[in-house]
């Protein structure tokens, strides 16, 4: 299976996952958001500056990201791990256009356009499919190694 496989199931078919950041203080903290892009880039997402999110990831960009999806029979997990950076309002209109949930969250347009992306643009992943006993490590970021 291929990076790109991974991300898309990432994007369309499980949308949301469980991001884990810390704070200044070292203490955990840990928040479903929608995933707005995923592709062999990394994933792409957005959130407020006025959250405790966005003020975490501002100050400590290491995070992890963990989702599960359950369909009949397969049973499916991707976690990653790895560092983000602020991309600004750069794929903002697509990431809105993307989530379902944005006028329920942020039912303010003014806030809305407000909206910072970031990336996670570097890390380690890991794919599981718990029905079927496959398992893929990948890379996000990395050039990746061939044999000379």
């Amino acid at each position: 299976m291929e990076v790109n496989d991974i991300m898309q199931i990432l994007e369309k078919d499980m949308k949301v996952a469980v991001f884990a950041t810390v704070d200044e203080n070292g203490k955990p903290h840990a928040r479903h958001a929608h995933i707005g892009v995923a592709n062999e880039q990394g994933v792409f997402f957005m959130t407020s500056p006025t959250t405790d999110f966005y003020k975490q990831l501002k100050h400590n960009p290491n995070i992890a990201i963990t989702t599960m999806s359950e369909e009949g029979y397969l049973v499916q997990v991707i976690r990653i791990e790895g560092k983000v950076r602020q991309v600004g309002k750069d794929r903002l209109q697509e990431l809105l256009a993307n989530n379902p949930y944005v006028e329920q969250v942020y039912p303010d347009d003014d806030i809305r356009q407000g909206m910072q992306v970031f990336h996670l643009y570097e890390g380690e992943g890991f794919y599981h499919s718990m029905s079927q006993g496959h398992k893929y490590v990948f890379s996000i970021g990395h050039e990746e190694e061939t044999d000379a």
